[in-house]
């Protein structure tokens, strides 16, 4: 990569264009729209996948698409 490459990057995700790749599980939480808590339970259980760097654990964007996407669809009864 180079050094334009390097601050290309920067800038668009600076100006929100780009996400990052990873997130904690604070980040993830406030990403999601749902509690820390249930970012641990959904990891306990393996519906959410995790990594870890040392001490930190980290959540990939893509990993946190796939345990929104597989969550049930609401259904509602129909309107009486």
């Amino acid at each position: 990569m180079t050094v334009s490459d390097h601050t290309t990057i920067t800038a668009a995700i600076s100006q929100g264009r780009r996400r990052h790749m990873a997130m904690s599980v604070a980040e993830a939480a406030v990403e999601a729209r749902i509690g820390r808590d249930g970012i641990y339970a959904a990891i306990r259980d393996g519906r959410l996948e995790a990594r870890k760097w040392g001490r930190r654990t980290l959540i990939t964007d893509e990993a946190l698409q796939r345990f929104l996407n597989g969550l049930p669809t609401l259904q509602l009864p129909p309107a009486a």
